[in-house]
């Protein structure tokens, strides 16, 4: 029943925010396409599959096998208040995303699975779904499941996952809004998309989830007032694969690896000089961008 009221709320979602995009006299840039024939667009729906049910299916059959596994482990959460048991969630989970998505910046290891998100050069609200398997399955394995094991309330998890899928279209969907001084509390579309930037100064920032708190207490906040990024993605990376299958293997390599692939196939092409000229961090190293 829960997959079921998540698949009503993603569908529900997705037809919203399209409509939004379609409709809006104020996208972020004009220029891309948005819907089904934007670049990468079936490989987000797959991962919204593969990311979704599926995955959920899996959490909780690893919960059950723990719980199994731990037969005297005391259910205690199950004995709170739901509003406590939500609001304790909403703050870990909160919180433990910020320092995971902080990581995922820092470590090589794991960015290799972030940067998949991050290479869209185009976005629009199905963007929130490209993520790679492992990158969902280290989320849900560290923050989400050890809740399952504790016992918390299941409506207290699909109302989180409603929330959190709605917040998820509303901060990559192509269109401006503004919640003005609310950006020193909560994380906002005006605040992501510069956290999708090539610039260093927004791709290093923002890394909170819902709340921005904890980017303005650990000193990775930044609020361009009004502005939105000019280009997004990662230098260099334009190339990036656009279907699923291809995203998901891109983990065996590195970015420098990557990046020579992408530009000897330019030049092969014969497309590598006007590609320098255009951008001149094309030959930038990553490390130095994310």
């Amino acid at each position: 029943m829960s997959t079921l009221i998540l698949i009503g709320v993603f569908f529900a979602g997705l037809i919203v925010f399209h409509t939004l995009e379609h409709k809006t006299a104020h996208p972020i840039d004009s220029s891309y396409v948005t819907g089904i024939h934007r670049r990468g667009y079936w490989a987000d729906f797959t991962a919204s599959i593969a990311n979704g049910p599926a995955l959920s299916a899996l959490t909780k059959i690893g919960a059950i096998h723990l719980i199994m596994m731990l037969p005297n482990q005391p259910r205690w959460l199950s004995s709170w208040h739901w509003t406590a048991q939500f609001a304790l969630f909403l703050l870990v989970n909160d919180f433990g995303r910020y320092w995971l998505h902080r990581w995922y910046h820092v470590s090589n290891f794991l960015w290799r699975f972030h940067r998949v998100h991050h290479t869209a050069v185009e976005m629009d609200s199905l963007s929130t779904f490209r993520v790679h398997f492992f990158e969902a399955v280290i989320k849900y394995g560290l923050i989400i499941l050890p809740f399952h094991v504790l016992g918390i309330a299941k409506s207290a998890l699909i109302l989180y996952s409603s929330i959190d899928i709605l917040k998820g279209f509303w901060h990559h969907a192509n269109f401006q809004t503004y919640i003005g001084k609310f950006n020193y509390w909560l994380n906002s579309a005006e605040l992501h998309w510069w956290h999708h930037s090539t610039e260093q100064r927004g791709q290093r920032s923002n890394y909170g989830s819902l709340f921005s708190i904890w980017d303005r207490m650990f000193g990775t906040f930044y609020y361009n007032k009004g502005n939105w990024p000019e280009t997004i993605g990662v230098d260099g990376m334009a190339g990036f694969p656009d279907t699923y299958l291809e995203q998901f293997v891109s983990m065996r390599l590195d970015d420098q690896t990557l990046q020579h692939r992408f530009q000897e196939s330019q030049e092969g092409s014969g497309d590598a000089n006007s590609t320098s000229e255009s951008d001149p961090h094309t030959a930038d190293a990553l490390p130095t961008a994310r």
